[in-house]
């Protein structure tokens, strides 16, 4: 049980794949974290895991796992396809929940997990450390500000080459929209909200898994453009525009580690003047700069193990930050589009 007097949480991890290896990393940097345990579907897998990043128990049965009375709170980096059911079992067994994203295969799955987990007034939260990293902050603090103006507009792309072969079929959730594109909804509804409305078009292959999809997110006063995809890598970068400036989010906007603001230059009325002007934003193109170095590379990672844990120190059942009611309305629209 975690008390306000206690500095330290104990964490088990439920898989050993490139994101739960990422997340023991830098869960080893966050102070009063202790990595009590790890299973995966592999012993060999959680045995190599455990001696890498000095995990304290090693499991090789679910129920061995989540009967375990030290672990205070389960980090889930299972297959999508798997959330639902180790969310459930990391609840029923009385330990609190970080799931990594996208949180639930489907709205239904999460309204089933965030009805558990109120229910037995347990923490529970989606791994989205996009939310988490200083500079998507420092983004929302800016346009909140008014640093750019009115906002106009928001385009980003994401997406990385995969392999076509190895996709399987829509409900094992390894298409665009759930490996990519709930990054771009998330990080859409963390700057402003819920949209009124989208329209997007889809991409699928023979089998009906989304390869590219493009969605454009309605907001009263300005847009959202969001393409994802698998077959093809993209630029993986943020631009939004307002009307007195943009901010340049470079690749790879989910783990930033540099973000630009730039002024718009006065308009011109004579061709030398437009031709100057076009110099100066080329030779002197920022207004202001924040510039993080590599040391902060994962801070989304460590940012979603430190909230997890103020939370659970502060008795909070979720977060404010990553909201149950906002994966809640994050999956709607992913049906939504994913159905589309």
């Amino acid at each position: 049980m975690i008390t306000s007097e206690s500095s330290v949480v104990r964490w088990g991890i439920l898989g050993t794949g490139k994101v739960a290896q990422d997340f023991a990393a830098n869960l080893a940097k966050v102070p009063g974290a202790v990595k009590q345990a790890v299973i995966s579907k592999h012993p060999q897998n959680a045995s190599n895991f455990s001696r890498r990043f000095g995990v304290i128990n090693t499991y090789q049965t679910l129920p061995e796992f989540f009967q375990d009375p030290t672990i205070d709170v389960v980090y889930i980096a299972t297959p999508t396809s798997l959330h639902h059911k180790h969310c459930l079992l990391a609840l029923e067994h009385g330990k609190a929940v970080l799931c990594e994203k996208p949180f639930t295969l489907s709205w239904e799955e999460a309204q089933s997990v965030i009805e558990t987990s109120r229910a037995k007034g347990l923490f529970c939260m989606e791994a989205m450390w996009l939310r988490f990293n200083p500079l998507i902050q420092k983004c929302k603090s800016l346009i909140s500000q008014g640093t750019i103006g009115d906002i106009c507009s928001l385009n980003l792309e994401i997406g990385y080459c995969k392999d076509l072969s190895q996709l399987g079929n829509p409900e094992q959730g390894r298409g665009a929209m759930h490996l990519f594109g709930c990054y771009g909804l998330s990080l859409a509804f963390f700057l402003f909200g819920e949209p009124q409305n989208y329209q997007c078009e889809i991409i699928k292959n023979e089998s009906g898994v989304d390869l590219t999809v493009a969605i454009l997110l309605r907001y009263p006063n300005h847009t959202v453009s969001i393409t994802a995809g698998i077959k093809g890598t993209h630029s993986n970068e943020v631009h939004i525009v307002g009307s007195e400036g943009s901010i340049h989010i470079p690749s790879p906007f989910i783990d930033a580690t540099n973000l630009h603001v730039l002024g718009n230059s006065s308009h011109q009325k004579n061709l030398s003047q437009r031709l100057n002007n076009r110099l100066i934003r080329v030779t002197h193109p920022l207004k202001e700069l924040f510039s993080f170095n590599s040391q902060f590379k994962g801070s989304g990672l460590r940012g979603e193990a430190e909230e997890t844990m103020r939370c659970l120190h502060q008795g909070l059942p979720e977060s404010q930050l990553m909201s149950l009611q906002e994966s809640l309305l994050i999956h709607r629209l992913l049906d939504e589009i994913r159905q589309s």
